[in-house]
C-alpha cells in the first residue's frame, strides 16, 4: 500500500524522470509483492494460520526460505541493491528538486515501509516452535528474486 501511495506522489510531479521512476516503482512493486504473496502462501499451508504472531521461529526451519524470505521483505522497504531502491531513491530526489517541503510525506512514508517490513522479519525469526517445511516448493521464488534485484533492467529505460 505505501508503495502505490509513493507512485501516486512520483505521478503528480511533472518532470519525465518521476514517470519513469514511477514505472520502474510498478515494475519493482509486482514483483516484490509476488514474491511476499508466495511466501504467506507458503506460511499458509505449513501453519494454516495467516497469523503474524504464529510465524514464529519461521526461519529456523529453513535456511533457504529464511535467506529468500528476507531478501523479499528487505527489498520490500528498499534495501540498496534492490530494484525497488533504485526507483524510490529516483522519486525523493525529483520530489526535493520539486518541493522542500515534501521531506515530511517522504519520512512518514519511509517510517511506515520500513517499520512493518521489519516487524515481520523479526517477527519470523523469534519464537521456539519449528516447522517443517519442503524446500522443493519455492523454485519460482529464485528467478523472481533475481528479477528482483537485477539491475540490468535499467537498460530498458535510460
Amino acid at each position: 500500500i505505501t508503495h502505490m501511495s509513493f507512485l501516486l506522489l512520483s505521478l503528480s510531479l511533472i518532470l519525465m524522470s518521476c514517470k519513469t521512476a514511477s514505472l520502474m516503482m510498478m515494475l519493482a512493486h509486482g514483483y516484490t509483492s509476488t514474491l511476499m504473496f508466495y511466501f504467506i502462501g507458503e506460511f499458509y499451508h505449513v501453519s494454516l494460520s495467516r497469523m503474524i504472531y504464529f510465524m514464529n521461529s519461521f526461519m529456523s526451519s529453513s535456511m533457504m526460505m529464511a535467506i529468500s524470505f528476507s531478501l523479499i521483505f528487505l527489498s520490500n522497504c528498499g534495501v540498496p541493491p534492490s530494484f525497488s531502491f533504485l526507483s524510490e531513491f529516483m522519486i525523493v530526489t525529483n520530489s526535493f528538486i520539486m518541493s522542500k517541503m515534501l521531506f515530511f510525506m517522504i519520512f512518514i512514508y519511509f517510517l511506515v515501509s520500513f517499520y512493518y517490513t521489519l516487524f515481520l522479519v523479526v517477527c519470523s525469526f523469534a519464537g521456539k516452535a519449528v516447522m517443517n517445511w519442503n524446500n522443493y516448493n519455492f523454485g519460482i521464488s529464485v528467478f523472481l528474486s533475481f528479477m528482483m534485484f537485477n539491475i540490468f533492467w535499467l537498460s530498458l529505460f535510460y
